[in-house]
């Protein structure tokens, strides 16, 4: 999806609410994806955002032990048991009540994963250069 740069909106998760962004097609198939958001919480675990695809594909961002997450798979859901998937976690003690900003950039399997200026950069596994995203993102956790 392409948001404008200078459009912002404010959501407000109680952990059994989620917010549904829908696509204007049922698939996104995209090789370059760049998200920007932050957030605050005083919970130490919760979905900030999920999308997947019918082929095995998704990209999940969530909160755990207060650390941040990025779960991202580009495989194929014929290997069942593939080696597509990647996890990095950056931060710590992020669930303090502060505000914290997020940015992933991914270019094909190349991604910078950024939490509050603290930058990994590393190349997805998997046997495709795209993300396949069907119907919807959900922000706030997964429905």
């Amino acid at each position: 999806p392409s948001f404008s740069p200078l459009e912002s909106d404010i959501a407000d998760f109680d952990g059994r609410s989620s917010l549904l962004y829908r696509f204007n097609q049922k698939m996104m198939s995209t090789f370059k994806d760049v998200v920007s958001l932050k957030f605050k919480s005083m919970q130490g675990d919760g979905v900030l955002f999920h999308g997947e695809g019918q082929r095995g594909d998704y990209i999940t961002l969530e909160l755990q032990k207060g650390k941040l997450s990025l779960h991202i798979n580009l495989g194929d859901a014929r290997l069942r048991f593939s080696t597509s998937h990647t996890s990095v976690t950056l931060g710590s003690l992020l669930d303090d009540q502060h505000w914290h900003s997020v940015l992933i950039e991914r270019f094909n399997k190349q991604v910078n994963f950024t939490v509050d200026k603290h930058t990994q950069h590393f190349r997805t596994k998997g046997d495709s250069d795209h993300l396949d995203i069907d119907y919807e993102l959900s922000f706030g956790g997964i429905p």
